[in-house]
């Protein structure tokens, strides 16, 4: 990655949402947990006053997107996993009438 493409990366990544959802220019709030130390997000100034908003950042809402996709997949790969074990169950049931046939 050549260092033109890095340095518009970076600039992107520290941008932030433009405004919240009540008009105001959102603030970087730092979060200081046990869990999650020094996390960064955007927040609106009358958070406390009367708005109540967080901004989630775009990785964020895709992260949430993926967890969905994911746990879609896992649904559908038991799906996948019960009709194999039928599949074996019925294969085996027949091989087992061909050889009483056969013998």
């Amino acid at each position: 990655m050549d260092s033109s493409s890095m340095s518009s990366s970076g600039s992107l990544r520290k941008r932030g949402p433009t405004r919240c959802f009540c008009s105001e220019k959102p603030v970087l709030v730092i979060l200081w947990t046990l869990e999650n130390p020094k996390r960064r997000f955007y927040g609106c100034p009358n958070y406390w006053v009367r708005c109540g908003k967080v901004l989630i950042p775009k990785q964020r809402q895709r992260i949430l997107t993926l967890e969905a996709v994911i746990a879609g997949y896992r649904k559908k790969e038991k799906r996948l996993l019960v009709f194999l074990g039928l599949s074996l169950v019925i294969s085996g049931m027949l091989l087992c009438l061909m050889l009483l046939l056969v013998g």
